[in-house]
């Protein structure tokens, strides 16, 4: 019955994904955890499917169950082998919105079990064999958040802003020069200074009416401060600076 379910809300026929049985089975788990480890296996299945959409689907479903059900959820898909499967999928350079949904799950997480000294450091192990790995998306941000046909400079400034090169805006046949080393304390400095906007933004707006938080600006911050969280994350296994690292 499980399997039944889970390819269901995964079809590749599918136009959006199926919340009506991607409930369902939150609810069959919840009810009996023992049914864990079969959806958790037939999620692992969808997974390795060819099609883009269901690989997506079968990925917002696992984060549904993560989200709902917790404990019994994360010991299934590390017993299952799910991580190491994630994880290929992102290096591997498939569907950009799949890669990004797997990386920010991972992110999300490994925050809210306890990182690598919580009750599963599987997850910050995933997490960190991707940091570690350079996978970033931030030239790849949401379509809806990214100001579109700008300007050459003001490609140019932004880019420079994170320290990113503006390759957008060059002729790829040209030679480049590889842009210079961003100093760590400016890391540091803008994750902070985009974590604190966010949560000004966040605490503005009104609890009755949490659609607020789902406007452009808002996205775009939290777009910003998971680049930020990768590249402070990097930081604080490669850097040999002492001071920086506390």
């Amino acid at each position: 019955m499980a399997a039944e379910l889970v390819n269901a809300a995964t079809s590749d026929k599918l136009t959006e994904m199926d919340w009506t049985k991607s409930i369902e089975i939150c609810e069959l788990v919840a009810r009996d955890h023992r049914q864990a480890k079969d959806v958790i296996k037939a999620i692992k299945k969808r997974l390795g499917s060819k099609s883009k959409d269901t690989q997506l689907y079968a990925v917002m479903l696992l984060e549904m169950l993560m989200n709902n059900i917790g404990e019994p959820i994360h010991t299934q898909v590390i017993d299952n082998g799910i991580l190491p499967v994630l994880v290929k999928i992102v290096k591997k350079k498939s569907d950009l919105p799949v890669r990004e949904k797997i990386f920010l799950l991972l992110d999300a997480t490994q925050t809210s079990v306890g990182g690598a000294s919580g009750r599963f450091p599987q997850y910050y192990n995933a997490y960190y064999d991707l940091v570690s790995s350079g996978v970033t998306f931030s030239q790849n941000p949401r379509p809806e958040v990214l100001p579109k046909n700008r300007s050459t400079s003001d490609s140019s400034k932004s880019n420079s802003s994170n320290g990113e090169p503006a390759t957008a805006v060059h002729d790829r046949s040209a030679p480049q020069e590889a842009p210079p080393p961003v100093p760590e304390s400016s890391i540091v400095q803008k994750a902070g200074s985009a974590l604190e906007v966010l949560r000004d933004v966040l605490d503005a707006i009104d609890a009755r009416y949490p659609e607020q938080a789902k406007d452009e600006f808002t996205l775009d911050l939290v777009e910003q401060c998971s680049f930020h969280k990768q590249r402070v994350m990097h930081l604080a296994v490669t850097s040999r600076d002492e001071k920086t690292i506390s």
